[in-house]
């Protein structure tokens, strides 16, 4: 059995991981020159959307024995509307470092690993599957898997980010909603250390916002961010994405070809991040090339979280100001924060289901 996996990232470092567990070796190919070669920028792991896992880290390392080190504890996100302010408070998750800085997750996996990673490789699908027998499609681009298979869109994002210096708390973030600036969309604040942070502005590019000027919306955002957190931000490296596709393939494996990460559809909708889900399908993708399990029956669980995600991001690009004004004061209830943050009950997962009970087919 030869092995080759397209793609270091997270998905593609948690797969060869798990193959040198159980005694197999994978060659690793990686069209850049480094694990992580691209933009410094902080993600968070949210508990709250990885119910039963309520330790996604913790839960890495002692199930599967990979280990990784966060940013920071996240123990307070601050959420804010257009004339509303409001927080959640508790055991909430954590921050990651992603790209060229040196904590970054990628590198973490990469240094875990046994062998060697093949550095500015230029294979390709075509010329691999001749000489392999299994491959594990882990690109991070959903294009790749166009090439294959369908890939069910459920929209393109336009990203507006930079690293900013300030005075900041590590273990809070900051979430905003305001269809001004963010039409949509959302933007947030994580922390890097004390005295930096990621600044994200992110809205879909529905034909509605086609033709909105990102900059014109940047401007405002930042301005926003800077009265909300009182202080007067410095930016210091700024990037700009668009066409970053949302979705999902329509099957997670073709013969011995696997599926796994962006390339699966590892991004849940409703806020963009999914960096557990992606080190899970490379997980799972592994568990089956060694015989411990079944990928497909294995994924289903993911694949009705990413419905419930998409669920959720449709009813909210559905309200206006008023109305997310009405949302945000209502986490100003006790009893809303419990249930967001409970262990016990996937609130989420509950609230996508009252909004869509017919079930899916995942």
């Amino acid at each position: 059995m030869k092995i080759a996996i397209m793609g270091a990232g997270l998905s593609g470092l948690s797969c060869a991981l798990t193959l040198e567990k159980q005694g197999f070796t994978a060659d690793i190919f990686e069209k850049r020159e480094m694990a992580g070669d691209r933009f410094i920028i902080a993600e968070a792991m949210f508990s709250m959307f990885h119910t039963p896992f309520d330790d996604a880290v913790r839960y890495l390392s002692e199930t599967h024995d990979i280990h990784l080190k966060p940013s920071s504890n996240l123990n307070k996100v601050f959420v804010y509307s257009k004339n509303e302010t409001s927080f959640i408070d508790g055991p909430l998750g954590f921050t990651n470092m992603r790209g060229k800085h040196p904590e970054a997750y990628e590198r973490q996996l990469a240094e875990q690993l046994k062998g060697s990673i093949h550095y500015n490789a230029t294979v390709t699908y075509e010329d691999l599957s001749k000489e392999y027998t299994h491959i594990v499609l882990a690109t991070g681009d959903a294009l790749d898997t166009k090439k294959l298979q369908p890939y069910e869109v459920a929209y393109k994002a336009s990203f507006k980010g930079a690293i900013i210096q300030g005075d900041f708390m590590e273990t809070e973030a900051h979430a905003f909603f305001n269809n001004d600036y963010a039409p949509k969309g959302m933007g947030y604040l994580l922390p890097h250390s004390n005295c930096e942070a990621t600044l994200v502005l992110v809205y879909p590019q529905y034909p509605e916002n086609e033709k909105l000027d990102k900059e014109y919306l940047w401007g405002k955002f930042f301005q926003e961010c800077c009265r909300r957190l009182d202080q007067d931000f410095k930016v210091v490296h700024e990037y700009s994405i668009k066409d970053y596709r949302i979705g999902k393939t329509e099957t997670p494996r073709i013969g011995n070809t696997f599926f796994v990460g962006n390339c699966w559809g590892a991004i849940t909708p409703v806020f963009g991040f999914g960096q557990f889900e992606s080190m899970l399908t490379g997980i799972y993708a592994a568990q089956d090339i060694a015989g411990m399990g079944n990928y497909e029956k294995l994924v289903q669980p993911l694949y009705q979280s990413y419905h419930d995600s998409l669920t959720l991001r449709r009813t909210l690009e559905k309200l206006d100001n008023h109305q997310l004004d009405l949302l945000t004061k209502s986490l100003n209830n006790k009893l809303v924060e419990e249930l967001i943050t409970s262990k016990k009950v996937d609130f989420f997962k509950v609230l996508s289901r009252i909004i869509h009970p017919l079930p899916r087919k995942a």
